[in-house]
């Protein structure tokens, strides 16, 4: 799995191990977790709708490893790198901070989004509708990994930490070792190679594994070898109009220029 991640958070995590995951109200598409938005109306109760809602605190990953969209959309100042993990490395990390906030409910979930029309979207949320209270939380569920169709070339994965509290903060630190979790740190393709050194070289000045460092090859151009052999004689169809007027065709052979 793949993160674009600006450079100065990388090197802040490598210095203090804390690995953030931004409570999703702060993310821009408008149905991010809609299930929570919609209208409830709570059928033989006299509770509040309302109180359905949870908190979810995130993170937004992809299966795509190069992508130009993705390097344009993400560094578009040459300070972002992408870096590379592993899903049971990721797992852990949300295992070891539910086990150090026992004191907090919370469910873990990394999962492939699934992308789906607006049309797609409503239909199922309705179709699901009326439904008791357990089915609605597996409904909330599967939302967070629901996106429009317009988003599908972000092939992303989410990490999610649930809350069934009301958590107002905008994000959460979770202690994480970047040395480990980090398989590998690429550099934005565009940068000129003097960049290229000084960014590495502030990774690796935080300890970072050098060998784990690369420049995406994203834009090198990799030449292949044609062979051309001048001796063989080409063959160069012809059309022309005799004087009738009807087209003829004939070929013409013609040896090459060695």
């Amino acid at each position: 799995m793949y993160k674009y991640i600006k450079l100065d958070y990388v090197l802040n995590m490598l210095e203090t191990g804390k690995f953030r995951f931004d409570n999703i109200k702060k993310w821009e598409d408008v149905y991010e977790n809609f299930v929570d938005k919609e209208d409830v109306n709570l059928l033989n109760s006299t509770k509040d709708g309302n109180m359905l809602g949870s908190t979810l605190f995130g993170q937004s990953w992809t299966t795509q490893e190069e992508s130009d969209a993705m390097w344009r959309i993400y560094s578009n100042t040459g300070y972002v790198v992408r870096v590379m993990t592993v899903y049971p490395l990721l797992f852990h990390v949300l295992v070891e901070w539910m086990t150090d906030h026992k004191d907090t409910p919370t469910t873990i979930t990394i999962d492939h989004v699934y992308y789906a029309d607006e049309n797609e979207i409503n239909e199922w949320l309705l179709s699901n509708s009326p439904m008791n209270l357990w089915a609605f939380i597996e409904l909330q569920e599967e939302g967070i990994f629901i996106k429009r169709r317009e988003f599908e070339h972000e092939k992303e994965v989410r990490a999610i930490l649930r809350s069934s509290k009301n958590d107002k903060r905008e994000y959460i630190e979770l202690n994480f070792d970047p040395h480990k979790v980090f398989r590998e740190i690429v550099i934005d393709p565009r940068v000129s190679e003097d960049e290229f050194i000084r960014q590495r070289d502030c990774l690796v000045n935080r300890g970072f594994d050098m060998s784990k460092i690369r420049k995406s090859t994203l834009y090198d151009f990799k030449k292949v070898t044609l062979d051309i052999d001048m001796s063989e004689p080409c063959e160069f169809p012809l059309e022309y109009p005799d004087k009738d007027g009807n087209v003829k065709k004939e070929s013409v052979f013609m040896n090459g220029l060695g």
